[in-house]
């Protein structure tokens, strides 16, 4: 499992860009809209956003 502070950090770095996530329920693509302290949101391509708590990511990449 990846440390949740380094993921927030990362994504922190990656505000506005597209990223795969994957997560212990599968993996989202999309476009990190919001860092917070526990949760990050990613806005698909469908527009529809996705709230992704930071301690179930896996695994993270520029997409």
């Amino acid at each position: 499992m990846l440390n949740p502070s380094t993921v927030r950090e990362a994504l922190l770095e990656l505000l506005n860009q597209n990223v795969q996530l994957t997560t212990n329920f599968g993996m989202i693509t999309g476009t990190v809209s919001q860092v917070k302290n526990d949760y990050t949101v990613i806005t698909e391509d469908t527009n529809a956003q996705v709230l992704v708590p930071i301690y179930n990511v896996e695994l993270l990449s520029e997409a």
